[in-house]
């Protein structure tokens, strides 16, 4: 496009000069009065002449072609701005087939224990071993590779795990110390050899149950930073159990109330639940803290007395067995009875 451009200015600028110097010709024809000079300038006016026209047919040319190739070229299109790449929350889309919903269910199911565990994963390479083995593709381990890394990782979670629980433990141990080092020397903490610790805020009357009773109580119980686990008020029923079926500073303090005594207790961890807890409420080795109030006492009932056997049997009379008597084993009454008439 440039060279012919070039070209078109280069024939307009001959055309113009030889305009110009026909033009320039024709003054100095009518001023000179050499004929020689005439006739020369005469001839020299018709070779610039016909190089003019030659010139105005090229630049026709030019310009017809011109008027074609732009016709037939597209215009420009205006650069589109390049769509920004989606995030990886938003390539994945809200699952909406039964395969995408399952896929996602199980991503959330891996990715939650793992989270949960605060084991590191890379996503890409995680995505990379799930396509691997389940399209069969050459794997970039070897098993005892895998099994090694696997052991790895999961000995490391271990021992952090252990690492935690020491560390919890031993904060929750040395708490404990503390509160009932600052407990027993409130007004009214009495403790038993156990180590259990009760204050009688109402005493009761009447027998306490035995280990062998129920017991129908109301209750609240805290841990020793002041949090709430559990409430038979915040149900609004009373709550009744076996004497022995609680933790054992349950059972030390229920066996020394009177009905309708009303005790806060503190039950040391070795007399609740000790280094297990009772998850997610009662941390390992947590002291606890009860305000107790027992309702009512249901008392075991006797078991009835089975009769006294002897090691005598008595044998029907055939007349006995056609009636349809079986042998029976005689008791120590009826044993002391057949002696007596035998006498």
């Amino acid at each position: 496009m440039k060279k012919q451009t070039k070209t078109i200015i280069t024939a307009l600028v001959s055309a113009m000069l030889v305009t110009t110097g026909c033009d320039n010709g024709k003054t100095v024809i009518t001023q000179s009065a050499d004929t020689g000079q005439l006739d020369a300038l005469k001839k020299e006016n018709e070779t610039l002449k016909a190089e003019a026209a030659k010139s105005r047919a090229e630049l026709a040319s030019l310009q017809s072609e011109i008027k074609v190739k732009a016709a037939n070229t597209p215009a420009p299109v205006a650069a589109t701005p390049a769509e920004p790449k989606a995030t990886d929350d938003q390539a994945a889309g809200n699952p909406a087939t039964k395969k995408e919903r399952f896929s996602y269910a199980v991503g959330l199911q891996i990715g939650g224990d793992f989270g949960s565990k605060e084991i590191e994963i890379d996503f890409a390479q995680f995505a990379e071993g799930v396509k691997t083995a389940y399209l069969s593709k050459d794997k970039l381990m070897t098993e005892e590779e895998s099994k090694k890394i696997l052991d790895d990782v999961w000995k490391d979670y271990q021992q952090r795990e252990q690492a935690k629980r020491t560390a919890e433990a031993n904060i929750a141990k040395k708490a404990s110390i503390d509160y009932l080092a600052a407990n027993r020397k409130k007004p009214g903490v009495k403790i038993t050899p156990s180590g259990l610790h009760y204050r009688v805020i109402k005493a009761g009357e009447g027998t306490p149950p035995t280990k062998n009773d129920k017991a129908e109580v109301h209750y609240r119980g805290w841990t020793i930073d002041g949090k709430e686990f559990d409430s038979s008020h915040s149900r609004n029923e009373t709550s009744t159990f076996g004497v022995t079926q609680v933790i054992r500073g349950w059972t030390e303090a229920l066996t020394m109330m009177k009905p309708g005594g009303k005790w806060e207790i503190v039950v040391p961890q070795e007399l609740a639940y000790g280094p297990g807890g009772k998850r997610p409420k009662i941390p390992p080795y947590s002291t606890l803290r009860f305000e107790i109030e027992l309702i009512s006492v249901e008392q075991a009932k006797a078991a009835a007395k089975k009769p006294v056997t002897s090691n005598i049997v008595r044998i029907p009379s055939q007349t006995e067995l056609e009636q349809g008597a079986k042998p029976e084993i005689l008791t120590k009454e009826q044993e002391a009875e057949l002696k007596k008439k035998n006498q």
